[in-house]
């Protein structure tokens, strides 16, 4: 796998929640490592939550628990984007 590639793997969920702003997120990330594990921490997060959905029987607690985690995420993203997420987090 390229570099490339696994440099994009983590931002792959961020940027098709935030289509509209897909190059600003893709922008940051070059640079910056902690938005980056945001990212990646945003696509894990993602993923756990779509594997709940699948379970069968359907684990509420744990769905309700990955959506309230993805949703947080999803604000940090927005925060650090528009600068009031604190750095380094």
């Amino acid at each position: 796998m390229s570099p490339t590639k696994i440099r994009s793997m983590p931002l792959t969920a961020a940027m098709a929640r935030f289509v509209d702003i897909a190059d600003l997120i893709r922008s940051r990330a070059g640079g910056d490592d902690a938005f980056l594990d945001l990212c990646e921490d945003y696509r894990l997060a993602r993923q756990l939550l779509s594997r709940a959905r699948r379970e069968k029987p359907r684990p509420t607690h744990k769905i309700a628990e990955y959506a309230a985690l993805v949703e947080e995420l999803e604000d940090e993203i927005m925060g650090y984007l528009l600068g009031t997420e604190p750095r380094g987090k």
